[in-house]
This record gives structure tokens, sequence and C-alpha cells, in this order.
């Protein structure tokens, strides 16, 4: 492991080509992590930040992820190099805070999602905790239920506070069709993500009339999360809160 301060120049593709966004030249906090392992062939190094994607017969996919989500959050660039027998280098990039040397600057902008509420309700643990810190970390206040009973029991306790439920469609149980049928009980004007690996149409295609107000295919990333919830809480927002 190592750290530095280097300059970043336009030029830099390379530093964050990984994270997917561009970031302004300038001058960088850095941290380096390398290892002497395996490595990874050039496929597996263009997959490794997709949600879900593992070369683990036990693994979940999301540990990846999870700091990708967390460094775009801050705004800074994420980079890999590996080779099969030759190991791995991650290199995080992230800018130094100006608080010190600008006490009267503006404050930074609120995070995307401040004031939102959300229930999420999926039976895998690994996705409850992933999709709740990247919420989280966008302001957001996240209720959790690892399956649809208790995602609606938390519901009517508190449904007049909850703005979107984030809700998996294929769940033991209670499935991802009848809790949203019973959530709609409690609240006809609940606003429903579904989540699920099928396809849009297919997805949609099981709740008829009625369907959910949104919709986001597994793996997503953590942007296009909060865009979805973005879209389907404004309408709730706009409604009188008891």
């Amino acid at each position: 492991m190592a750290t530095g301060v280097p300059q970043v120049a336009e030029s830099d593709e390379a530093l964050w080509r990984a994270s997917g966004h561009p970031i302004a030249p300038g001058r960088y906090a850095s941290l380096e992590v390398r290892d002497d392992g395996p490595g990874m062939d050039a496929e597996t190094v263009d997959r490794i930040f997709e949600p879900f994607f593992t070369t683990k017969f036990t693994g979940r996919g999301l540990g990846l992820a999870a700091v990708l989500g967390v460094v775009r959050g801050h705004r800074g660039a994420l980079s890999v190099e590996s080779m099969p027998g030759r190991g791995t280098v991650f290199r995080i990039l992230l800018a130094p805070s100006a608080r010190a040397a600008s006490a009267d600057a503006p404050s930074a902008a609120a995070p995307a999602g401040g004031g939102l509420s959300v229930l999420l309700i999926d039976d895998e643990e690994a996705v409850r905790d992933m999709v709740g810190e990247v919420l989280e970390h966008e302001g957001v206040s996240v209720l959790r239920a690892e399956d649809g009973a208790k995602g609606l029991a938390v519901f009517r306790e508190k449904h007049q506070r909850i703005d979107v439920v984030l809700l998996d469609l294929s769940m033991p149980g209670l499935s991802g069709e009848e809790t949203f049928r019973r959530l709609r009980e409690v609240d006809p004007g609940v606003r429903v993500i579904l989540s699920s690996g099928y396809d849009r149409d297919e997805a949609r295609g099981r709740f008829g009339t009625g369907s959910p107000a949104g919709f986001i295919q597994k793996p997503y990333r953590p942007e296009q999360l909060m865009e979805e919830i973005g879209r389907c809480a404004r309408r709730r927002l706009s409604r009188p809160r008891g």
C-alpha cells in the first residue's frame, strides 16, 4: 500500500477510465493497493466493477461495485492494472478538501437524495447492505426489510413517511407481485420501484394494470438507482405528509 499527491493532467485518462467519469485536472490524494496474486485477464478487468459480477463460486460480486460508488460519490477516480500471473494494482484518487484553504467558500451541494425516505425490500443481505450504503451516502433515509412480510409490517407502521419502496421481484415467501398488491391496499398511491434481473417488459408484464411506478434492472449502477428514485419520488414529495 502506498499514498501520494500526484498532479493529474487532462491527458491522464488511464487514471479515471475504470470510474467512467473524467476528473478535473489538478492535484489529488492517491491511495495505491498492490498484490502479487494470480492477476486478471483484460475481459475480467473490464467487468470487475459490475454489480453482482464475480469469479468466485461463493462471492456476491458487490464489494468492488460498492467501492466504485463511494469513489464516485466523492468525485474521485479509480484505476486498475492487472495481468495474469503478475498481480493487480488498484489506485484511488480523491480531491483534497479545500475547507482549510478557504473557510468562507460556499458549502458543497447537498446530497442528491437529501430528505428522501426509501423502504428497501430484498431477501439478499448483501444487496440490502450495498444498496443501503449507496443510498445513505446520498443522504437518503433507508428502512430495510428482508422479505415481503416484514416489508409490509414496516410500511403499515411508517408509510406516511416513506417516499419510495424499492421492491425485489423474486423473493421466497411473499412474492414481489403479492407484496406490491398488499402495499397498495395500505396506500393506493405508494410509489414502488421494481428491481429485477428480468428485463422491464417481462417484469412489469406480471402486474397488468396498476403496475409499479418505476423499474430498474439488476445489475445497476448507483447513479441509475438515484435517477430512478428521484424520478419516482417527485410526485410523492408533492403530497402532504401526515
